[in-house]
């Protein structure tokens, strides 16, 4: 049996960041991977909560929003790598990695390093409105990382 992967989702965004930090936790949700989000802002309104159900079918939200863990209290063993959703959460992954004494470059699997910031400038979902487009938008951008994972967990059977 292969093993289970283990990736953090961070945003230090603000206000907003719980809620990109569970929308992308829930949008990636596999078997094989253990998804923990990570913010300062550990808060989701309900909508948001109902837009992500609604657009990714097996996901399941709340519990995520539930287990938003504060960075001040994770260390480098919290993950196998993490996904920053802004610059300043890569910043705070890479200090809580090298305070606990590891090597930021040093990846496991097949990707170098070990926090990677996502490669689209995502907007804080909307004040007011429909959120099923802002998950939506968000939930096709990660199709590409969906793949990565999926052959950096064949790869290493």
């Amino acid at each position: 049996m292969l093993p289970i992967m283990t990736i953090a989702i961070i945003s230090e965004r603000g206000r907003r960041g719980g809620e990109i930090v569970v929308a992308a936790s829930t949008i990636l949700t596999m078997t094989y991977l253990t998804v923990k989000p990570v913010s300062t802002d550990n808060t989701c309104r309900d909508e948001f909560i109902n837009a992500c159900r609604a657009m990714v079918r097996s996901g399941t939200p709340k519990k995520y929003m539930e287990r938003i863990a504060d960075p001040s209290s994770v260390n480098a063993e919290y993950a196998d790598f993490w996904l920053a959703f802004d610059t300043k959460g890569a910043q705070m992954a890479k200090q809580i990695i090298r305070n606990s004494g590891r090597s930021v470059e040093k990846g496991k699997y097949d990707f170098p390093g070990m926090v990677h910031l996502f490669e689209h400038i995502v907007p804080d979902p909307p004040d007011v409105g429909d959120l099923k487009p802002w998950v939506g938008t968000l939930a096709s951008q990660l199709e590409p990382w969906k793949e990565k994972i999926r052959k950096m967990h064949s790869g290493n059977s």
